[in-house]
C-alpha cells in the first residue's frame, strides 16, 4: 500500500476555478486530506470552500487567513495544519490529471531517500509566441523545476527548509517558488516525473510564468528585477541551504544523547 498525500491549495479570489481544482484532487487515489487555505479573498472563494468542506467533512478542511499574506504564507499555513508525512501543493487555477498523486506516492514508497517529487507540468492555453518557439522545451524545463504547484514534499523536509520563503521581495515580484526549488536541488534528492500523469497548468495573460519565459526565450528582462534584488533572492536560497546543511550536521553526529560540556575561556 502506497502512502497517502495531503493536498494544500492556497486560495485567493479563485471562485471561478476552485471547483475544477478540488474535483481533480478528489478523484486521486492515495489522497489524504485537502486543505483549502483562503487568503482573505474578496469574492465568493471562502463560501465555495466552506461548501466543499460541508460536502466532504472528513476529506476537505478550510483555513481562513484574517488578512492577505501572499501565496507563500498560505501554503506554509496549510503545511502546518497537516500532520501527514507527505504533502502536495496545487494552485487553485490548475488541476491534477488522473493518477498524478499515485505516481508520486509510488516514488516515495520505492525510493524512500526521495525528499521531493516534481510532477509533470503541462501548459494549457499557452500563448503561441511561447508554445511555438523552437526553444520552448528548454524554457519550460525552468518552469517545471521552479513552479510551486507541481510538487510533493516529505513534510519534515519541507518544514526543515522553512517552507516557501515569505521575504517581502517575493510579495513584490514573485519567485518564492524558484528560491525554494533551486535550494532543494542543492540539498536533497528531487525526483522528476515529467513523462507521467501530472498537473494541467491553465495559462492566462499576465501570469508569473510569462516573466520567466520572456527572459529565457526573448532575453526580455523585467525592469523591476535589478541585480540587487536578484542578489537578495539568491541570498534567500543560500540561507535555506545553510540551515538544512546545519541540520544535517547535527542529525548525522556520532555523538547522540546528552553530552556534558566544559567551556574554557582564553584571556583576551
Amino acid at each position: 500500500m502506497f502512502p497517502h498525500i495531503d493536498v494544500i491549495i492556497p486560495c485567493y479570489n479563485v471562485e471561478k476555478t476552485l471547483t475544477r481544482a478540488v474535483e481533480s484532487v478528489l478523484n486521486q487515489p492515495y489522497l489524504g486530506k485537502i486543505w483549502l487555505v483562503d487568503d482573505a479573498s474578496t469574492d465568493g472563494t471562502l463560501a465555495l470552500a466552506n461548501h466543499f468542506a460541508a460536502q466532504y467533512p472528513e476529506r476537505i478542511f478550510v483555513e481562513s487567513m484574517n488578512k492577505n499574506g501572499g501565496v507563500a504564507k498560505a501554503r506554509n499555513w496549510g503545511a502546518l495544519q497537516s500532520t501527514n508525512e507527505l504533502i502536495a501543493f496545487l494552485d487553485a487555477d490548475d488541476a491534477y490529471e488522473q493518477g498524478a498523486l499515485e505516481v508520486a506516492a509510488a516514488t516515495f514508497h520505492f525510493q524512500p531517500d526521495t525528499s521531493l517529487v516534481r510532477l509533470a507540468l503541462k501548459p494549457i492555453g499557452l500563448a503561441a509566441r511561447y508554445a511555438e518557439h523552437p526553444n520552448f522545451d528548454f524554457a519550460w524545463q525552468h518552469m517545471r523545476m521552479t513552479c510551486g504547484g507541481n510538487v510533493v514534499f516529505r513534510r519534515a523536509f519541507f518544514l526543515a527548509c522553512g517552507g516557501f520563503p515569505q521575504h517581502a521581495l517575493f510579495r513584490e515580484l514573485g519567485g518564492e517558488d524558484g528560491a525554494l526549488g533551486i535550494a532543494t536541488t542543492k540539498i536533497a534528492k528531487v525526483a522528476t516525473l515529467f513523462d507521467e500523469a501530472g498537473v494541467l497548468h491553465y495559462c492566462r495573460d499576465g501570469m508569473h510564468a510569462e516573466r520567466l519565459l520572456d527572459a529565457v526565450l526573448f532575453q526580455k528582462i523585467d525592469e523591476q528585477v535589478s541585480e540587487e534584488k536578484m542578489a537578495q533572492a539568491n541570498a534567500v536560497t543560500d540561507e535555506i541551504c545553510r540551515q538544512v546543511n546545519a541540520l544535517k550536521c547535527g542529525l548525522n553526529s556520532v555523538k547522540i544523547g546528552i553530552q556534558p560540556l566544559i567551556l574554557t575561556r582564553s584571556e583576551a
